[in-house]
């Protein structure tokens, strides 16, 4: 599955202890800390200030606060409130409990808000989701229509590729790296089955950027028609929608390609603030010489290595 590999927390000191109290407001301040979602806590990285809030979700495995906490975040927070975090079990938040169950996109979506209600962020919110955590994104709009405004999709994960990792034996979706770890399998059929029971997007602003390289995954490979199709669902999955392709880069766009990540998000927000339609993808993307826009409907080819 896509980005199967541990990413080393960066986080600070201050994660010790319990939830940070915030504002309803957004402050400017920054905020770190671990907030009680029910008897475990979760890390949890905020900073800037302006709404909507930006949610960075980040891949299979990953740690939300190294993957985007560097540079991502501290970018975005010049001009809105941004918050990112380790999900259970993953980074340096606490294991999730055997008696979490089941254990699904949806799941991991209700965690996510239990944890800002906790931390007293509030909504909207646009969300950015990386790989698996582009599955986890869609819950959440999902599950919290009336709290988001607007979606990016990083190379995300979607419901078609699930046949192919069991048809080729990819093995579980085992979602964490802190052992021991009663509780990290994540049951990615009902996942799957919630998102196809998902309510329309109607005309939210949506970014899907899909990777110039396939490279990560040695099962995708092998059905590169099957997954740039994929992408192209999802960029179909809202009416105000825009779908390019990051020449060049691979997977891992929130380290191969940061700018364009920022760019993207900053699109959305702008269009989520003005409640219309984002502005054309040529020009989000004008300072960026390996965007390639994609027309509506058409497939996003990608390509990919040899081996």
């Amino acid at each position: 599955m896509r980005g199967s590999f541990i990413v080393g927390a960066l986080f600070l000191a201050s994660c010790t202890g319990g939830a940070t109290t915030t504002s309803t407001a957004p402050s400017a301040s920054s905020a770190a800390g671990r907030a009680d979602i029910g008897g475990y806590s979760l890390a949890y990285q905020c900073e800037g200030s302006g709404s909507p809030t930006v949610i960075l979700e980040a891949g299979y495995t990953a740690s939300g606060i190294g993957s985007f906490g560097e540079t991502i975040q501290p970018a975005l927070a010049g001009t809105t409130r941004v918050c990112t975090y380790d999900r259970a079990g993953v980074g340096v938040s606490d294991a999730r409990p055997a008696s979490v169950t089941p254990l699904t996109s949806v799941t991991q979506a209700r965690e996510l808000h239990a944890m800002l209600d906790a931390i007293g962020e509030q909504g909207p919110f646009v969300y950015v989701g990386h790989s698996y955590g582009g599955m986890i994104a869609r819950a959440f709009a999902a599950t919290y229509p009336d709290e988001t405004v607007g979606l990016v999709l990083l190379d995300a994960s979607s419901e078609p590729e699930i046949p192919v990792y069991d048809r080729m034996h990819a093995g579980p979706w085992d979602d964490g790296t802190v052992f021991p770890a009663p509780n990290q399998r994540i049951d990615i059929h009902t996942s799957v089955r919630e998102l196809e029971q998902a309510p329309s997007l109607g005309a939210m602003p949506l970014i899907v950027v899909t990777a110039g390289i396939l490279d990560s995954d040695r099962w995708l490979k092998r059905v590169p028609t099957l997954e740039a199709r994929a992408q192209t669902r999802l960029a179909s999955l809202s009416s105000n929608s825009i779908h390019v392709v990051d020449r060049g880069k691979g997977h891992f766009l929130p380290d191969n390609d940061p700018k364009l990540v920022i760019d993207a998000t900053r699109a959305v927000v702008h269009a989520a603030r003005l409640d219309s339609a984002l502005a054309p993808c040529r020009s989000v993307f004008s300072s960026s010489p390996t965007a390639l826009c994609v027309a509506p409907g058409a497939l996003a080819r990608q390509v990919v290595p040899p081996g």
